[in-house]
């Protein structure tokens, strides 16, 4: 029993990495697969695995909150708009030769597009790893006692309808505004001929 408790203690970040993992393997089969359902589906790992993440760090509400306004809202909108979008083309529909975006040009914007990510990602690798933050932690308050985390879904429940009610309210118009845009861009219009 000691040693299997020896051994736990030596793996205990391990949890945290097989998280961690899956969110970026399934962040980046979702930008690279073509058929959009799966990357979708993609998707939602990478939220659930972030969200596990949250679970690790005994942030309850805020991981809940993922899976439900992210995983679950979010991914709905993008999967209802690629059905609501007719997505088969027609031989009548497929530009010519001379109309097709030039494949040097495509592979040039592939290539600046992983440029700006490496520049950005090191950007903030090295503020992270040249941060002081035991001076961070103690200047903002995070090294006082903590309180009770059975207390913390209750308090943010109260701030959020409460003090920050506007901000709630507006974040649920915000994804209103995002299901009409979605029924609006994914509507067909009709032609002269179908009218």
């Amino acid at each position: 029993m000691i040693l299997l408790m020896e051994l736990l203690s030596q793996y205990s970040h391990l949890p945290f990495y097989i998280l961690a993992a899956t969110t970026v393997v399934c962040s980046l089969g979702m930008i690279f697969l073509n058929n959009l359902v799966r990357a979708g589906f993609l998707l939602i790992g990478s939220f659930c695995a972030i969200a596990g993440i949250y679970f690790l760090l005994s942030a309850n509400f805020v991981a809940v909150s993922q899976v439900l306004i992210y995983a679950v809202g979010i991914v709905l909108v993008i999967i209802f708009s690629v059905m609501l979008c007719n997505l088969q083309e027609k031989a009548s529909d497929v530009p010519a030769d001379d109309e097709k975006i030039d494949r040097i040009d495509i592979n040039t914007r592939k290539i600046l597009g992983l440029l700006v990510s490496a520049g950005f990602f090191t950007i903030m690798y090295k503020i992270i790893t040249d941060q002081n933050w035991e001076v961070i932690s103690y200047a903002t308050g995070a090294m006082k006692a903590q309180p009770d985390i059975s207390q913390y879904t209750k308090t943010i429940g109260e701030l959020m309808l409460g003090k920050y009610v506007i901000a709630f309210e507006l974040v649920s118009v915000l994804l209103l505004i995002v299901l009409v845009g979605v029924i609006i861009l994914s509507k067909k219009e009709l032609t002269k001929e179908e009218a």
